[in-house]
This record gives structure tokens, sequence and C-alpha cells, in this order.
């Protein structure tokens, strides 16, 4: 395919009427990625040099949500049938290119089946391809009609068939490459005599025959790659076939999952072998979880890099790094912007954000730490928050160098530096830097009333 020029079209502008959502199609989530994510990354990876992403309904909001992308956005004004919607892209089309145009709403469709497809093509000489596909019930999509020899003759939209058309097992299933020249030729001729009135993209097959162009049929083997997604059911279909997938590559890779079945794993994730990963546990976006791990019951991990030999239980770890040979929680929240250094511990009901954690560090229990930065080998004892905000919602920095000790039920009001070695006696109310090895006592004097609740 070195010498091939891909170029990719991608038809998103639909309304996804039976979806009843306030949301375009392609932005509902197959797990914890949108649909067009998935459609969008897989062309990519399959070498495509430019992608064209067709929009309409909502426009505004798959195009924000793509802003981060190289995509290039075709505005179809008017949905007048997926014909006209890839016509909105002819400007970009090259005699010499090959142009892949792929229904959005297909996430299951791996890189691995775009490149055999071209390359199918390609080695068969042909104007054009499409992928068929045989389901064990036939899907509401048009049906592949083939000549005396085999070849295919048309594609014929359900609800234009008559009886024995429907009777047809193998179906298109909305991806389709051709070589520009013969494209740009197909979309004159074009019409909108179906019981649709629209301008079908199934067409453009048999205008390129009726021009003498070669058209060739790439039948998938397996038709689960190719489910689209029309309504939450299918929705639910395609995210349970991408999490089974998923589960038995990692179970393939000596991932241990004790309940697969209830155990969610992104495809974006990576995770060591000898990892143990108990039931409702969620693993979300490009997170990377060590060797050796004992992770979960019911713990969220959300982009986040976990180390070698660490124990995660019943917590979430949200966009955060922990080190090696770290413990954490139950019930911990660790939130964004946190880094845990090796061999530190942060147990039950302890919640972070923004914060660093020097190594063999010692955060237990009921305590919050928010930009906080925290030395080597530092004691935090239980009920210690440090407060980060002022009256004016601004953030200040607490500071806790190496071994310094925090007694239980502390405040540390930043900004504020506690030195190396330093102490915190247990219910102070800090408000001023502490020296290196300086003990603050910040509370008033205990004073008894005698005989008071008489």
């Amino acid at each position: 395919m070195s010498d091939i020029k891909l170029n990719t079209i991608i038809l998103a502008g639909g309304k996804g009427t039976r979806m009843k959502s306030d949301l375009p199609k392609v932005l509902h989530k197959v797990y914890d990625r949108c649909i067009i994510n998935y459609v969008f990354d897989s062309c990519k990876e399959a070498g495509s040099n430019e992608i064209y992403v067709i929009v309409g309904h909502k426009a505004e909001q798959i195009i924000n949500h793509m802003k981060d992308t190289d995509a290039i956005f075709c505005i179809q004004d008017k949905q007048l049938g997926t014909g006209h919607a890839a016509l909105q892209a002819e400007k970009y089309i090259n005699d010499d290119d090959y142009i892949l145009i792929v229904n959005g709403d297909m996430p299951l469709i791996k890189s691995y089946t775009i490149k055999s497809f071209i390359s199918f093509m390609s080695l068969g000489n042909y104007d054009g391809a499409l992928v068929s596909a045989v389901f064990d019930k036939t899907p509401a999509y048009g049906r592949v009609i083939r000549d005396s020899h085999g070849n295919l003759s048309k594609i014929i939209e359900q609800k234009d068939c008559n009886e024995d058309e429907l009777a047809v097992e193998e179906v298109n299933i909305g991806l389709y490459c051709f070589k520009g020249k013969y494209l740009k030729n197909a979309f004159s001729k074009l019409d909108n005599n179906n019981a649709q009135k629209e301008y079908y993209i199934t067409d453009i097959p048999y205008h390129i025959i009726q021009e003498g162009g070669k058209i060739g049929v790439y039948m998938i083997q397996d038709a689960s790659e190719t489910q689209g997604i029309n309504s939450r059911a299918d929705l639910s279909v395609a995210t349970k076939t991408l999490l089974e997938d998923t589960r038995n590559l990692h179970m393939e890779s000596g991932v241990t999952l004790i309940d697969p079945e209830n155990t969610y794993i992104s495809i974006d994730a990576k995770i060591g072998k000898d990892t143990v990963i108990y039931p409702g546990t969620n693993i979300q976006g490009d997170t990377i979880i060590g060797e050796h791990c004992v992770i979960g019951p019911n713990s969220n991990i959300i982009a986040s890099t976990i180390g070698n030999n660490v124990v995660i239980e019943t917590s979430k770890v949200d966009h955060s790094k922990i080190g090696d040979n770290c413990s954490i929680g139950p019930f911990a929240n660790i939130r964004p912007k946190t880094k845990v250094d090796n061999s530190c511990k942060i147990g039950r009901f302890v919640e972070t954000k923004n914060t660093i954690i020097g190594e063999n560090s010692n955060l237990p229990h009921h305590i919050y730490v928010g930009d906080t930065q925290i030395g080597k080998n530092v004691e935090i004892a239980c009920g210690v928050i440090t407060a980060n905000m002022n009256i004016k919602y601004e953030k200040n920095t607490t500071v806790i160098k190496d071994n310094a000790f925090i007694g239980c039920n502390s405040t540390l009001v930043a900004p504020v530096t506690i030195g190396e070695k330093a102490i915190v006696a247990a219910g102070s109310v800090v408000t001023e830097n502490v020296s290196d090895k300086g003990l603050a006592i910040a509370r008033s004097r205990q004073t008894n009333k005698e005989n008071y609740n008489n």
C-alpha cells in the first residue's frame, strides 16, 4: 500500500432519530469513547492521509468534540442521503486517490480490516470495492445482489427490496473504497428515484459498473466488527462486544480477571502480567497498570499510570500517577494531578488533589490534601486537612518536607510550609511556617469549668 494515497470520508451527518437523544448519534459512547473516535482512529491507523468528516445535524457539537484532531469538516446543510453526504467532500478528491468511505456509526471496525480491504482492492485492480457480511440474523441493511458469475450487480436498500431480494443474506455494511476519478464521475449520475427520495451512496458501485468499471466485494469474516448503531439497543450490543474482546486480549496476555463479565476495560488500557482485577472495576482511558498488581473490587481507574506491585482496593484514581509498591484504599479518592511515589500508603477515606507525595510517606485514613507537596517519609495522622482555598477562591500551596509528622485533626492553612523533621501537634490550626525540626502547637489552652453541668 506504500504507493497508494488513501484519503477517507466519514459520514457523520445523520440525525440518529432512533437514539432519542439531544446528542448527535456519533457522540454517544461505547464504554469510554465516543463512536466517532473509534472510527476516526481506525481510519487513521489504517494509513489515511486526510480524513474528511461529513457533519450536518448538530454539526457544531461534533466539530467541537474533535477540535484536537486533524479532521477536515464538510458541512451537509440538508440531509439528502448518504450519496449527497459523500458529495460534500468532492472538491478534495483527486483522480488518482483511493477514497475510503465509511459510516460514522461503526465503532468496532478495526484498522487491520481496513488495511486488508484496501489491499484487496489494490491487488484485484478494482476501480471500487465494498465490504459485505452475513449475520446470524440479517439486519435492516442493503442487500448485495450478485450476477450469475458471482460478481456484484447492484446494492438495493432494504426499503426498496422485493421479496426475493429480501431473502438475500449478504448485506452491505457501509464501508467502501473508490478510485477518485470513478467516484467523481458517479456523483454526477446519482438521483433520488427511490422509496426514501434520497441520494444513495449504494448507487455509486452500480454507476461505476455501468461505465465499464470493475467493482470488488470483500466479505468480512467477523461480522461483529461491522455492527452499526442506530438505537440504544445497538449501542449496548456494540459495547458488550467491545468489552468482551478487550477482556479476552488481556487474559491472553497474562492478566487475571476474577469475574470477566463484571470487569470493564478500555481498549486504550495496558495491563502487565500477573495483575489481578476483581469484579466491579472500571479501567478507562489510556491507563497503564504494571505487573503483579491487585485492583478492586469496585475500583475506578481513569487515564492513570499505576506502577508494579500496587494494591488498589475499592478506590478511585483519576488522571494521576501511582508508583511501585503502593497501597491505595479502601475508599480513597485520588483526584487529578496527584503523583504518589514508591512505597506509599494512601488509606481509608483519604482524598488527594493536585498533590505530590514523596517516597515512603503514609496517609493512613480520613485525610484531605489538596495543592500540596509532601516529601519523603512523611507521616500524616487521622483527620488532617490542608486548607488550600482562601476567601477569594484562590488556591494556595502547602509544603510538607521530608520526615515531618502531622498530628491528628490538624489543619494546615495554605500557603504554609512545614520543615524537615518538624512536628505539628494534634489538633493544631497552623497558619505560619514551621522550621526544620520545630514543633508547632496551635490550639487554645484547655480550660475546665468545675460543676458546670449541675
